[in-house]
């Protein structure tokens, strides 16, 4: 329908985009308004859900959530370390594995990245792949040196053709 200017200069036709637009502006102030769900309930919820096998798929849930609505929230990276965890508690190594990578690669000054390096390197341990837990393991001692994690690095390295069972808690770092 073309514009038509009346005599009061109002564009003919306006009047119907108006509404549209008000019309589409009211939908997204619901449908935003509508999430109650702040950051910190995502979160709460979700790390609580953490500590029961029962609600695992509940706390993968809310911590996506909370990540995909919050991505910069100071507690990101606890959020994913808790993901990995539940995801390597559910026997699903490669999404707990992609969880520490993404830590690692979101958040490298982290207090939980060494951990998250190390715990790569231990899952790919458990799942045979010593190649890629060398290389994870190494990976730890050459960005965090200083890390306590270091030295249980160098030690899994080290006994990384042994079974887990028989050397662990055996050896001390300086073997």
């Amino acid at each position: 329908m073309p514009s038509v200017v009346s005599g009061s200069g109002v564009v003919k036709g306006t009047h119907s985009i108006l509404k549209y637009v008000w019309f589409l502006s009211a939908l997204m102030l619901v449908t935003v308004g509508c999430n109650t769900e702040s950051a910190d309930d995502l979160f709460t919820n979700g790390e609580y859900a953490t500590h029961d096998v029962e609600t695992y798929d509940e706390a993968v849930g809310h911590l996506t959530k909370f990540l995909d609505l919050f991505p910069d929230d100071p507690r990101a990276d606890v959020a994913l370390q808790a993901i990995a965890r539940v995801y390597q508690a559910q026997g699903k190594s490669d999404k707990a594995i992609t969880s520490y990578e993404t830590l690692i690669s979101r958040f490298p000054d982290s207090r939980y990245a060494d951990q998250a390096q190390f715990m790569v390197g231990y899952i790919h341990d458990l799942n045979g792949k010593k190649d890629a837990a060398i290389k994870s393991y190494e990976a730890l001692i050459a960005r965090f040196p200083e890390s306590s994690l270091a030295d249980d690095a160098r030690v899994s390295i080290k006994n990384i053709d042994k079974p887990l069972e028989s050397w662990i808690g055996t050896q001390k770092s300086d073997q």
